[in-house]
């Protein structure tokens, strides 16, 4: 079986191109910079603030400067993204990394918790597969634990407000949904800022090349589901059989641009596309033999947003924080 790996990057705050970075917030109500954001490199960072009488939306300091992402309630565990969903198909997690800024101690009795960003796959357990997982042998940091196979750091370089955690792990984990988690422990007031490197893999198939939102674009609808699966890149969604999903792309998706490609004839097919809009890069991953035009684009904006979003999620891995 023929399997293709591909990335995701999250960036909320921090670049995971930048080894270390004083990327931070204010979250100490005694300071006249409360409720600051500083060093914020790409996408914004999380602040946790509930007192809407005093900060109504929109006002608070980091929220109006565009550097946070504010949240007015609380919660233990808060899913940020859908990574991939693949039904019928086996999404393999190969390797992770996860980088955290937050106003809370990362890691609670010996590293059973891990705060606050971590990868779930769709196991029915909560939390992640490998948590709690106490280390009764630690001595000094980074800890390294062998069974799970994950090295955790805590605070490797320091910042000026806060802790810094970083958890790797690598090794061959089968599931069919992987989820971005941030555990929150009903924390009020707080703040985090971090990023995520998530590596998958999954079989060679026909794919649906279409940037779409999880909870709005793909999941309400069942022929969407049945067709292929979804990717937070929006190109690694296998499916079948390339003329179903083409079929179903123009039932429902009619007015947008999207795109097939046929790993069997090595063909790319286009919807409301020419190919002077497909990048260099999904050419040459895909490195098709032909290109047939389903149906060209009487909108160029139409085929410019699809080409942005898809350079947004994969040449600069930077996906959409969702709304709030």
């Amino acid at each position: 079986m023929t399997l293709n790996t591909t990335v995701a990057v999250y960036k909320y705050g921090l670049d995971n191109s930048t080894y270390s970075y004083n990327t931070y917030c204010v979250n100490d109500k005694s300071k006249s910079d409360y409720g600051k954001c500083y060093n914020i490199i790409s996408g914004t960072a999380f602040f946790i603030q509930t007192d809407t009488t005093t900060y109504p939306s929109g006002t608070f300091p980091c929220e109006k400067d565009g550097t946070c992402t504010r949240y007015t309630t609380t919660t233990t565990n808060r899913t940020l993204s859908t990574i991939c969903s693949y039904s019928g198909k086996q999404c393999i997690l190969q390797s992770f990394w996860s980088r955290s800024h937050s106003s809370s101690p990362p890691f609670n009795y010996n590293i059973q918790t891990f705060t606050p960003f971590f990868i779930r796959p769709d196991t029915g357990i909560f939390y992640t597969w490998f948590l709690p997982s106490p280390n009764y042998e630690l001595s000094s940091w980074p800890i390294y634990e062998p069974v799970y196979n994950f090295k955790a750091y805590y605070n490797p370089y320091t910042i000026t407000y806060g802790y810094v955690a970083i958890l790797r792990w690598s090794g061959t984990l089968f599931t069919t949904t992987l989820y971005l988690f941030v555990y929150e422990a009903n924390l009020d007031n707080a703040w985090y800022a971090g990023d995520v490197r998530v590596v998958w893999a999954y079989e060679s198939s026909p794919l649906a090349i279409i940037p779409l939102d999880y909870d709005k674009d793909y999941a309400p609808y069942q022929e969407l589901r049945n067709a292929f699966g979804y990717a937070i890149t929006g190109v690694d969604q296998p499916g079948w059989n390339a003329d179903d999903i083409v079929r179903v792309l123009k039932e429902i998706y009619p007015d947008r641009a999207w795109a097939v490609y046929d790993d069997k004839t090595y063909t790319l097919y286009l919807y409301n596309l020419t190919p002077d809009y497909v990048p260099d890069w999904l050419i040459n991953r895909l490195t098709p033999v032909a290109i047939k035009v389903l149906q060209p684009s009487s909108d160029s904006s139409v085929a410019k947003a699809w080409l942005d979003s898809l350079n947004a999620r994969n040449a600069y891995n930077q996906p959409p924080t969702g709304t709030v």
